[in-house]
């Protein structure tokens, strides 16, 4: 089950799960790329940090999905497709991602 999460409310809704989340960018060949980062928001934008290979692969492709995962105080997770705003640094480092759509989705029963 998912539920819909308006961007405008995105940072407000975020705020209840903390600081931090996965960034999880899609790789040309290989594995997606995963990186716990924390997150800062900055109006309609948010900055998170990555790694070489990410920054390798979001040059190639600037699409992220940023997952805040189900916490003991919420039983679902947070799921935020975005896009890569400014040019991304080869090195890795802090990148500003736009929101596209976002969501919150109930985990699968264990």
């Amino acid at each position: 089950m998912s539920i819909q999460v308006p961007i405008a409310d995105l940072e407000s809704c975020a705020a209840d799960y903390g600081a931090a989340a996965y960034v999880l960018v899609g790789a040309a060949q290989g594995p997606p790329r995963v990186t716990h980062s924390s997150v800062r928001f900055d109006g309609v934008d948010f900055v998170v940090s990555i790694g070489r290979r990410a920054a390798a692969a979001l040059a190639a492709n600037p699409e992220v999905c940023v997952l805040w995962p189900a916490t003991s105080d919420q039983s679902m997770s947070l799921i935020v497709d975005g896009e890569v705003v400014d040019p991304v640094d080869p090195d890795g480092g802090d990148m500003r991602v736009r929101a596209i759509g976002a969501v919150r989705h109930r985990p699968a029963p264990s």
